[in-house]
């Protein structure tokens, strides 16, 4: 005897189907997006993806892997766009075609104007992890202050000719963000501040920042917008991405570069109750840096200038116990990136290599110890 079908049995039976798929969709496709919450776009924007990507040799790509490629696609398109940005005000200061093509940026945050904050990461893996690697953390700023123009091209030059030879950060590791400031960057004429009026080297949340930093430029005579410290600290997206730059790399020495006034500046100080007595080892090869940058650079001058409520050295230099130097070049001049490369990138190679062998707060403590 044949059994007939049921046709009802086989429509539920799908129907029930049909709902755990659509079930299991939701759920993966919620717990994507929310992993994805921070990139600032839809990761369900698939219009414009094109049909080669949605399978490989006939296999259909799972929801992940169409996600990493929505995302790998648009924050290439982003750097793209900036890079080819950068270009255009190359051409403008006369200063040929920009490296920013051939650089493997990444960005983890972007400007108030939506902007890429690039950055790239230079690690010598010839040899494997070496532990001199940990002593050994370079990072580099440039465009903080982008109306100082020569330190945007000095910070560019720097990324490629490491990225052209390795040999040159060969144990080390080095963070090179070239451009801290686009929305500045790109204004008619380049701005100090950023897209918001702050400058980003007012912003950093020390610890004095909500007691001095707003109350002293606001009751200053001139009240100088361009120097603007923010309503709040680390108020800014070029403030939060230079912090997170040290909190994820902990790098061991940090050089931003600046222009126009002629100068070595090292921000690496204690508290005052801890710095009596002779310099520790790690303050004596702070120093030992700085005059190294200095005779390679023809005996430039080292000036100590101060710090300010919410600046990089007063965050990194001095809260924070790394040796933060910042190189003042003579002018903003764009017809002088020439001479700031001869002059500058020699030293600036010999301090990639300048090892900080003990950890950093290990005299602190002792000196702590000896000087209750």
């Amino acid at each position: 005897m044949v059994i007939a079908h049921i046709p009802g049995k086989i429509k539920f039976k799908l129907i029930i189907l049909f709902i755990i798929l659509l079930v299991n969709s939701k759920s993966q496709a919620t717990y994507f997006s929310e992993e994805l919450e921070e990139v600032s776009f839809s990761p369900f924007a698939f219009n414009n993806i094109p049909t080669s990507l949605l399978n490989i040799s006939g296999l259909p790509l799972s929801s992940v892997q169409v996600l990493n490629e929505t995302y790998r696609i648009r924050t290439q398109k982003q750097i793209a766009d900036l890079c080819q940005r950068i270009d255009y005000t190359y051409k403008k200061l006369d200063w040929s075609k920009s490296p920013c093509f051939s650089l493997p940026l990444t960005f983890n945050y972007v400007s108030e104007n939506g902007k890429p904050l690039v950055y790239w990461e230079f690690i010598d893996n010839s040899t494997g992890y070496d532990e001199s690697q940990r002593h050994n953390v370079t990072l580099i700023l440039g465009g903080v202050h982008p109306d100082e123009l020569t330190p945007v091209h000095l910070a560019f030059q720097l990324a490629e000719a490491l990225h052209k030879n390795p040999n040159l950060y060969k144990n080390s590791r080095v963070i090179i963000a070239p451009l801290v400031n686009p929305d500045g960057f790109f204004s008619n004429p380049p701005k100090r501040t950023n897209a918001n009026g702050v400058d980003l080297n007012r912003n950093f949340p020390t610890a004095t920042w909500n007691k001095y930093a707003y109350q002293i430029w606001s009751s200053s005579k001139d009240r100088d917008k361009r120097k603007f410290p923010g309503y709040f600290p680390n108020s800014e997206q070029g403030t939060r991405f230079q912090a997170d730059l040290i909190t994820r790399f902990q790098p061991n020495k940090v050089i931003s570069i600046h222009a126009p006034l002629a100068f070595l500046d090292l921000d690496y100080e204690v508290p005052k109750l801890l710095t009596i007595g002779p310099q520790t080892e790690q303050q004596r090869k702070a120093r030992n840096l700085a005059e190294l940058l200095s005779r390679s650079a023809g005996n430039y001058k080292i000036k100590d200038f101060g710090i300010y409520p919410g600046s990089l050295g007063n965050y990194a230099g001095n809260e924070r116990v790394i040796p933060t130097i910042t190189l003042e070049l003579s002018s903003s001049n764009p017809k002088l990136v020439k001479k700031f490369w001869r002059d500058f990138s020699p030293g600036i190679f010999k301090a990639l290599k300048y090892e900080f062998k003990k950890p950093q707060f290990d005299d602190i403590q002792a000196s702590a110890l000896w000087n209750p």
